[in-house]
């Protein structure tokens, strides 16, 4: 009887964590380092673990990004992407870093990237991960960084590429259910 109440303790932590949601605004500042143009995006986002995302931009008004399961699914600057990431290892590892930035799993990130962890604990719980690859490739990151409050939620989070674009992410009036 104790090892059945203590499966189904573990079995509603385990549920619990799966059933993780956040929503609210975010800006998208993406700088392009050979031209040095600079793009600023706006708009809602919402995430459901493990592997729902929805990001609906309303600067440009009617972009859209979404993860849903292992299809992303897009239209940005009027170009639709239907991509069905087991298919396509490149977009999969994207998705993957993606998801896992957002979900806090910072040491999954750290190792499908081929890189070095740093967390940097803040004032008050909160924490700061630097991720940097450990080597120069021709497609992927170079450096991700990430900004969490104390309860886990990610409220920046800046993507750098091997090839000098720069994403820099800002989460705000996020509201964790």
């Amino acid at each position: 009887m104790r090892k059945i109440l203590t499966f189904i303790a573990a079995l509603a932590v385990t549920a619990a964590a799966w059933a993780q949601t956040f929503e609210g605004q975010f800006t998208q500042t993406k700088t392009i380092k050979a031209s040095g143009r600079t793009i600023v995006s706006k708009g809602n986002f919402s995430y459901t673990a493990p592997d729902q995302l929805s990001m609906l931009y309303t600067s440009p008004d009617g972009d859209y990004m979404i993860i849903d399961g292992p299809f992303i699914r897009s239209d940005i600057n009027g170009t639709a992407a239907d991509v069905d990431t087991s298919k396509n290892a490149q977009m999969r590892n994207q998705r993957n870093t993606l998801l896992n930035c957002i979900s806090g799993d910072v040491e999954t990130v750290a190792k499908d990237n081929d890189a070095d962890l740093v967390i940097k604990p803040r004032q008050g719980g909160a924490k700061s991960v630097t991720i940097t690859a450990r080597r120069q490739a021709a497609r992927g990151y170079s450096r991700i960084v990430l900004d969490y409050r104390a309860d886990g939620v990610l409220t920046s989070m800046t993507l750098e590429e091997f090839g000098g674009v720069s994403t820099e992410m800002k989460f705000s009036n996020i509201k964790k259910h």
